[in-house]
């Protein structure tokens, strides 16, 4: 399966829609950033959106990036057989061992 299509519609007051604004969308419109990098799959947030291409073995992400949650910055996330997480750790979530929010990407221990 081969998407060559994004439409985003909804609410993007954060930017999560991917058109370069923050306008809500009542109808489906075409994500054009995306074109040509056969995306995979995506995972939309309430507040944040990413797509995976495999052709690229790139993630893409935007919208709200608080906490780190969009994964941008000076750390590369590897494809090395290791389980990374960042962002909100309120309540441990990320699986570091702690309660401390994370904006770097962290391995899990617990998965070597």
């Amino acid at each position: 399966w081969k998407c060559c299509l994004f439409l985003g519609k909804s609410r993007g007051e954060d930017g999560q829609l991917g058109h370069g604004d923050a306008e809500d969308r009542l109808i489906p419109t075409h994500v054009g950033a995306l074109d040509g990098l056969e995306i995979v799959s995506f995972t939309c947030g309430a507040d944040h959106t990413t797509a995976y291409s495999g052709t690229q073995m790139e993630v893409y992400s935007w919208g709200w990036g608080d906490f780190g949650r969009l994964g941008h910055g000076n750390s590369r996330v590897t494809m090395e057989s290791e389980v990374q997480s960042w962002g909100r750790n309120q309540n441990g979530q990320l699986g570091l061992g702690s309660n401390e929010d994370s904006l770097v990407p962290q391995k899990i221990q617990a998965f070597q």
